[in-house]
């Protein structure tokens, strides 16, 4: 797989799924679900049973998210790949008139472990441990189980790792609890949505209901977004059963079997929509370096939370926070690089583009040494959806040429078009 591919891939999988996380928390007016919570740094706040868990500093944590299903209702999850994997989730499941002997039997598990009561934050709750060896090494199983408020509330931690799986017990056996009213306080205004509290709100996205629009020659025209665009002469068109195929080995390749990236990875794909995906040479015909791309995608705003593009020029505050919104989807990750990166915002037959490049140095998997891959997005909206234009090449040189393609708008009905120099 090419590294141009590889690239694409964490591009398009982090673009709509990780700006949709970046807006200030709100439960809403509704009343709350078992889901409804607050995460923020080392730490999670659920706001229906009203209890708080910090999580030890280990570095490579990230939130862990399970759809709820059946009876179960996911409230939250963490996972760590250190010292082989660990991982930590929280559901809730009701039970009539719940009770300490369902929740004793919640702790016993398959494993016929022997549960032992525990008082966590002033709560009674049951533990019970196991463990059982594999190829993989020792895998340690601890849970926690208690009956408040007609629910069950289970605690897992499975981990390979047991000076890990010491702290997140000392974590757990830490839980505090206080009125689920103040939960937003207590979270703090630094905190987001959990990721199972976001899903509660998640619109449905009408991504399904667009034209995937067509290609003639060396011009990609979209009439439903309403606008052309001139790729490279000669370039190669990959297909979608390709796209599909190399996304999903690229995937593999960023983040292995990592259930979170799953999750993302799913939801970008709901959200989000390539349009047009064309390299330099065709796919799988250049191993080194870097094989030049565009890749023109459209997304649904209704999945970005929070998300607002800025209505003109002068709206300079909007474009501030576009802009930080965008870059913060790819915080913490070596995609962009914060010390050679550029925003600017321009005009062009009436529509305006947020233009975002960069040179990050990135590691790949078979190249001796890192590799310097120029990157760019313009995104501008259209017609209800965002699209967005990703050009990458191995030099600053080639990305202009490639950048300099043309791009044309449809005249939007009863308003003067303008065109700005970029």
């Amino acid at each position: 797989m090419s590294h141009s591919i590889r690239f694409v891939v964490a591009i398009l999988s982090l673009a709509s799924s990780a700006i949709a996380q970046s807006v200030p928390p709100t439960i809403g007016s509704q009343a709350p679900a078992p889901e409804s919570g607050y995460v923020s740094p080392g730490r999670y706040v659920n706001a229906f049973f009203g209890f708080s868990l910090t999580l030890p500093p280990t570095e490579g944590i990230r939130d862990l998210t399970l759809p709820s299903r059946d009876e179960y209702h996911f409230l939250y999850g963490a996972q760590v790949n250190l010292n082989g994997l660990t991982a930590l989730t929280m559901t809730a499941r009701p039970a009539s008139n719940a009770s300490r002997e369902d929740a004793r039997k919640a702790v016993a598990g398959p494993e016929g472990s022997n549960p032992k009561p525990i008082t966590i934050g002033g709560k009674e709750f049951w533990k019970g441990a196991s463990q059982k060896k594999s190829s993989a090494g020792k895998m340690q199983t601890v849970r926690y189980a208690a009956a408040i408020n007609g629910y069950v509330l289970e605690i897992v931690l499975l981990s390979f790792d047991s000076e890990l799986t010491k702290q997140l017990q000392q974590s757990i056996e830490s839980i505090t609890f206080f009125d689920p009213t103040k939960a937003a306080e207590i979270a703090g205004p630094s905190s987001v949505l959990s990721p199972a509290a976001a899903a509660l709100q998640a619109p449905v996205s009408h991504i399904g209901q667009l034209d995937p629009g067509g290609i003639s020659g060396d011009v990609y025209s979209n009439e439903m977004l309403g606008f052309s665009y001139q790729f490279p002469h000669g370039w190669s068109i990959t297909d979608k059963a390709t796209q599909q195929k190399v996304v999903e080995t690229g995937h593999q390749a960023a983040w292995g079997d990592s259930p979170t990236a799953a999750r993302e990875h799913e939801e970008a794909e709901k959200c989000e929509r390539t349009l047009l995906w064309a390299n330099e040479y065709p796919e799988g015909t250049k191993t080194e370096g870097v094989n030049s791309l565009v890749v023109v995608s459209a997304f649904d705003p209704g999945c970005l939370r929070g998300f607002k593009f800025p209505a003109s020029l002068d709206d300079k505050e909007s474009i501030k926070l576009a802009a930080q919104q965008i870059l913060g989807t790819f915080a913490g990750t070596p995609y962009f690089d914060k010390s050679r990166n550029s925003l600017t915002a321009f005009a062009a037959l009436g529509h305006l583009i947020l233009d975002i490049s960069s040179e990050p140095v990135v590691n790949m998997p078979g190249q001796k040494e890192p590799l310097r891959i120029f990157t760019s997005l313009d995104i501008t909206e259209l017609r209800g959806y965002l699209v967005m234009w990703m050009f990458m090449s191995g030099t600053q040189s080639d990305l202009q040429a490639i950048k300099n393609t043309k791009i044309q708008f449809a005249p939007a009905a009863a308003e003067p078009t303008q065109k700005t120099a970029r």
